[in-house]
């Protein structure tokens, strides 16, 4: 779900084989392979109370255990969050009570902690006492509203087991256990909880960063035991394949081409974002994103990409341009309007088709209203962004593959195996700047009288 790039953040009070898969190495001490989930997907058509009604949203998900004795969780992975969210046991919301939840009282391994990350009640792992921290996350979903959970903070154990992995790797985090979850957007959202995925901007300490906690493990001392990269990589799935999330690496095979790479743009904020030197729809060029003054914030639970509201209708208007005005053939159809480029830092550029940013197209039967109409969503939840954001969803990070590393800061790019083959053939003439021409005959048929009868 999107929470994400935009508003995830934390408010206080107090009362397979090695040789397929590439190790980010950022030194010459020998790194252990990654470990891989595997994403299962879920899709709903949203009611009518969701901001996309009536649309088809997908749902992405893994197994992460929590507790002594683990207990398994379906988690969804936040690229814009900072913060682990569980429901709680003693949580009665409906949200709640159709999720797995966790009790405290059960793991072995619980301790009942401030934000500051110390022990409530000293040498006291857990306490009866109602005067501790709070926090609440602001959520909002593009795709289908906002809303807000509120909980207190506890520290315990958290195993991710890759693949075909004997050995999964355990650490203790600190994360948010939810009193209240609120039916919009949570009552859709096929999942027990939430992970963040966030840099350390995006958390209320280290202590509560996973990437952080999942590379630093229960204290290797010395260098001893499995040393994992702070990294990332992200396959979204097509067809029956849900896609992978896989943690100190990627896999060489999901990759068509070496990655490219774009450095995070203020990083400090905690967001996987990078920014945007140009935005270029055919021999048009989005002048308010000139010399990077958009930034793209990556966050695959977004279904399309996510235009600010107040750029869209000038985006509209360029994209209408280079468009024939009533379509091709029967009309209005995707194939019409032209595709957006967005240049980013070290000469990456991603290549987006209309299906992955078009929200509507108009009526085959009025010339006029075949006039795309972007994605939009209102900036207004998110006051703190100075830069206008867009948002890289679902459909763009189907078609790439991406590396996210939080030690370089940086995101890597590659063309995904696996897109479909007219995709590949596209961007295939792109980098070899190819043509391609289209040309309409319009043919008139007329009855006339042979020569030979005169």
């Amino acid at each position: 779900m999107i929470r994400a790039a935009l508003l995830a953040f934390a408010t206080l009070a107090t009362p397979s084989s090695c040789e397929e898969f590439v190790v980010d190495s950022q030194g010459t001490t020998e790194q252990s392979a990654p470990k891989v989930l595997k994403l299962e997907r879920q899709s709903v058509i949203l009611p009518k109370s969701a901001t996309r009604s009536g649309r088809r949203k997908n749902f992405y998900s893994a197994k992460v255990s929590v507790g002594e004795p683990a207990r398994v969780f379906h988690m969804t992975f936040d690229l814009g969050g900072g913060t682990v969210v569980l429901p709680s046991e003693s949580c009665k919301d409906a949200a709640c009570l159709e999720r797995r939840r966790y009790d405290r009282w059960v793991s072995g391994t619980a301790e009942d902690i401030n934000a500051n990350g110390e022990l409530v009640q000293p040498r006291t792992k857990k306490t009866l006492l109602r005067k501790r921290d709070t926090g609440s996350i602001g959520l909002h979903d593009i795709d289908v509203g906002a809303g807000q959970v509120s909980g207190n903070f506890v520290r315990d154990k958290v195993c991710v087991r890759g693949e075909e992995d004997s050995e999964p790797r355990c650490f203790p985090l600190a994360m948010l256990v939810a009193n209240t979850m609120p039916d919009m957007p949570l009552h859709l959202e096929p999942w027990d909880g939430t992970v963040g995925l966030g840099l350390k901007g995006m958390s209320v300490s280290q202590e509560f960063n996973f990437l952080a906690a999942f590379q630093r493990g229960y204290g290797n001392i010395g260098n001893t035991g499995p040393i994992f990269s702070n990294s990332f990589g992200l396959h979204i799935g097509s067809d029956e394949d849900g896609g992978e999330i896989s943690f100190g690496g990627y896999d060489v095979k999901r990759l068509t081409h070496p990655l490219k790479w774009a450095p995070v743009a203020e990083p400090e904020e905690g967001r996987w974002q990078v920014a945007i030197s140009a935005i270029r729809i055919g021999n048009n060029t989005f002048e308010a994103c000139r010399d990077r003054a958009c930034r793209a914030a990556i966050d695959y639970s977004a279904s399309l990409l996510g235009v600010p509201s107040k750029l869209a209708s000038n985006l509209e208007k360029i994209l209408a341009f280079e468009a024939p005005p009533s379509g091709f053939g029967s009309g209005c159809q995707h194939l019409a309007i032209p595709d957006i480029h967005l240049d980013l830092e070290n000469d990456v550029t991603l290549t987006l088709p209309s299906e992955d940013f078009v929200s509507e197209l108009g009526s085959q039967t009025d010339a006029a209203s075949c006039k795309p109409l972007v994605t939009q969503y209102s900036a207004s939840a998110a006051d703190d962004i100075s830069q206008d954001v867009f948002i890289l969803g679902e459909a763009t990070l189907r078609r790439y593959y991406t590396f996210f590393n939080a030690e370089s800061l940086s995101v890597g790019f590659s063309l995904a195996a696996g897109v479909p083959q007219k995709d590949k053939k596209k961007a295939a003439l792109e980098n070899e700047d190819g043509v391609i021409l289209l040309v309409q005959v319009k043919l008139r048929r007329s009855k006339t009288t042979s020569s030979l009868l005169q």
